[in-house]
């Protein structure tokens, strides 16, 4: 018998649905976290091994909560990003929370966030390494491991990106978009922007670049590195990183300029050649999210990739062989914007939501 998760007692508003035109049959539990939402911006999420989650988020954007499964509560443990440090954007939130290391009342967590830069007038995506204590529900500030450059004009803060992927209790990867700047296609100009890098506390090493907007990251069983990353109109893509390597944005994609105002242009559109290409596009967008790999509960989709999007409100189920090729591809029809998504001790899928819900979904037995 699977043991209940903790998760499951965090529960305002509950449902057990299945929806009509779903094709994996599956149980999917909704509840209530819109207090870690900022704006129409679901919450970061991570869950931690005794079922609770870390939320981030909230009214001011960078709030940290503790969802307690044992107190039916969502636990305010501290802001972390300064309101001087943002506007009142759902832009301006934290971004991702990767855990590093945990205890029964402790976590080292890595938080990545936009933030404004020198003089208010430019953006940069940050990576702070925070201590979470649960016996006082605190956090504390630790270290910064990690400031993009260039500061980006503050007129351009989109794509920021900012996933994360736990390599080790010392190290990670991330993803930085590149943040609607206007001189992205000038490689020397652009600096940290568009690329996939590895961090640790005292080290930063660049892997890949011609990134627009890596919004899912996960590292395989096989130890394959992939990111999911939205085109322009059209050209959505999953991407297996290569040490450097360019994937080609914003000199090819699959997808179309939005206008000729857009900031920038890309040089071709409809191909990759000349550049790594992605094992998987879509065209019309389906604007991806987070990617988790799937445990081995779950029958024939055991080890199948997972994905979230916002556009298509879905849950993409991805089947990968030995090549790292996608060679099936199924969809939940979920009726949500799904921002972030994890895998919880019972080996469901747990996903965050833009109209702030969180969403438990399990195989049906």
């Amino acid at each position: 018998m699977i043991k209940k998760s903790l998760l499951l007692s965090l529960v305002f508003i509950f449902s057990a649905t299945t929806p009509a035109f779903a094709e994996i049959d599956v149980d999917i539990q909704t509840m209530n976290a819109s207090k870690a939402a900022t704006g129409e911006r679901g919450p970061a999420l991570a869950v931690l091994k005794n079922g609770n989650l870390i939320l981030g988020g909230g009214n001011n954007g960078g709030t940290l909560f503790l969802g307690d499964g044992k107190k039916r509560a969502v636990i305010t443990l501290g802001d972390l990003i300064k309101q001087s440090d943002r506007l009142k954007d759902s832009r301006f939130a934290i971004t991702d929370i990767a855990v590093l290391s945990e205890g029964s009342n402790s976590a080292k967590l890595l938080v990545s966030y936009p933030r404004l830069g020198s003089g208010k007038k430019c953006v940069e995506v940050v990576v702070d390494q925070v201590d979470a204590n649960f016996r006082t529900n605190k956090i504390v500030k630790n270290k910064t491991w990690f400031v993009s450059k260039p500061c980006v004009p503050i007129k351009a803060v989109q794509h920021a990106a900012g996933r994360m992927e736990k390599i080790d209790a010392n190290s990670v990867y991330l993803t930085i978009g590149d943040l609607g700047f206007t001189k992205i296609n000038d490689v020397k100009a652009r600096g940290d922007l568009g690329s996939v890098f590895q961090l640790t506390e005292t080290s930063v090493k660049k892997i890949s670049t011609g990134h627009r907007n890596a919004q899912g990251i996960v590292l395989l069983t096989n130890k394959a590195l992939l990111v999911s990353e939205h085109g322009p109109r059209g050209g959505d893509e999953i991407n297996v990183i290569k040490p450097n390597t360019d994937y080609g944005w914003p000199f090819v994609t699959f997808g179309k300029p939005y206008t000729s105002s857009d900031y920038v242009k890309p040089s071709k559109t409809g191909t990759h050649n000349g550049y790594e290409k992605p094992i998987k596009y879509w065209v019309p967008s389906i604007a991806p999210t987070e990617l988790v790999q799937l445990p081995d509960n779950w029958g024939k989709y055991s080890k199948q990739l997972v994905m979230g999007t916002l556009r298509e409100e879905s849950l993409v189920f991805m089947t990968m062989n030995a090549k790292n090729e996608i060679i099936g591809e199924e969809r939940i029809e979920v009726g949500e914007r799904i921002r972030d998504l994890d895998i919880d001790e019972n080996r469901s899928i747990v996903a965050t939501t833009d109209s702030g819900k969180i969403m438990v979904v399990k195989l049906r037995k």
